[in-house]
């Protein structure tokens, strides 16, 4: 990534993470707050993921990990779910427009780590779906298992 992105992340990261967060919460139907259990969540994650973007994409893992754990048990599609990513570039792009900043180009930021962090997001999702699932099969499994235990008995 341009160094100037980076600086202008840099610059204006407490708007970017409040607009960010802002809309990361507006995904959930009930109200949510930045001071309620998953507010305090996605608020220290997306600051750590905001600190390292562009920089190294590796050590943002933990947070996006964080993130997208509480964002797969959620009952809404992966395609609501994950925008909150795509959120981020919208929001970097009003913000650039704003500041009339020529050194970042809109292609710029369309072709950013932003794009890394929406895939590395789609599979830590993924994974942690696919968790539930197999949760959910063995828990089954389980049931039907104590079942014929029963009958048999």
């Amino acid at each position: 990534m341009d160094t100037t992105l980076v600086n202008f992340l840099a610059t204006n990261k407490k708007v970017i993470l409040k607009q960010w967060l802002d809309s990361s919460l507006d995904l959930f139907p009930e109200k949510m707050s930045s001071s309620t259990p998953v507010g305090e969540v996605f608020s220290a994650a997306l600051e750590e993921i905001l600190s390292v973007l562009g920089k190294n994409h590796t050590t943002c893992r933990a947070p996006l990990e964080n993130v997208t754990r509480i964002l797969a048990v959620q009952s809404f599609p992966p395609s609501k779910a994950l925008s909150m990513f795509l959120d981020l570039k919208i929001i970097l792009r009003q913000m650039m427009m704003k500041s009339n900043e020529a050194d970042i180009s809109r292609q710029e930021i369309d072709s950013s780590c932003i794009d890394q962090l929406l895939l590395d997001a789609f599979d830590s999702y993924m994974s942690h779906r696919e968790k539930i699932y197999q949760l959910k099969v063995e828990e089954g499994n389980r049931r039907m298992f104590m079942a014929l235990r029963r009958a048999e008995a």
